[in-house]
């Protein structure tokens, strides 16, 4: 008899395991094709659905449609939106599009409060002036005030010197003055001196003074040893 009740408390825990286990796994798999339902995934089976799951589903896919209306996605369906919902949508659209002003993105100034628009004006034109102290194309010399186009033409001078000094294709040495140019070649002089004796190219061995040359062939020498 103990043998047999032993068996039948063996049986009984068994299949409470096993009954848990697949409640356990149903749950997953409706978790799983509920998330796929309101996600609008393929591996949706809407057959299975109760009503409170189709409940979610449509409330999720509203709320996805409302968040793709305020992005102005071509997907918006504004027909399934309510009044207060248009309006919170109007109201973040014209914030982003706001914002993609700001940025020089994207702009219907027309659309504009004048408090935007002159914001936006600010931004267009430290825009143009940062673009412009950098030599980018996307910089208006015409848009500049006096003070901007002087400050502009010193930056651009102090690059020019800049690039010059090391030796970039874009120097223009005509713009550069008598001192700044001395120390241009210089700094030439310099660097071919360098390239030679580290072995780089482009070195011109006729460039060199006497005293360079001398220490070049000291250091050949010292090398080979």
């Amino acid at each position: 008899m103990k043998f047999l009740s032993r068996v039948v408390r063996f049986s009984l825990v068994m299949s409470l395991i096993c009954f848990a286990t697949l409640v356990s796994a149903q749950s997953a798999d409706r978790a799983q094709n509920l998330f796929a339902c309101e996600n609008g995934f393929n591996s949706c089976d809407g057959s299975v659905l109760t009503q409170a799951d189709k409940n979610e589903v449509t409330a999720a896919k509203h709320q996805q449609n409302i968040s793709e209306c305020k992005s102005a996605w071509t997907s918006c369906d504004r027909s399934d939106l309510s009044a207060a919902e248009l309006a919170q949508v109007a109201i973040a659209v014209h914030q982003t599009m706001i914002s993609n002003c700001w940025r020089g993105l994207s702009c219907d100034h027309a659309k504009l409060t004048a408090d935007e628009a002159v914001g936006v004006a600010l931004a267009e034109n430290q825009r143009n002036v940062s673009d412009c102290w950098n030599g980018w194309p996307s910089c208006n010399l015409s848009k500049l005030s006096p003070s901007e186009l002087s400050e502009i033409a010193v930056a651009k001078h102090r690059r020019n010197v800049s690039e010059c000094w090391e030796g970039w294709p874009t120097c223009d040495r005509s713009k550069l003055s008598t001192a700044e140019l001395g120390a241009v070649v210089a700094a030439d002089h310099y660097r071919n001196y360098a390239a030679c004796l580290c072995g780089y190219m482009p070195c011109d061995h006729a460039a060199l003074t006497s005293a360079e040359a001398g220490s070049l062939a000291t250091e050949a020498k010292t090398a080979t040893r």
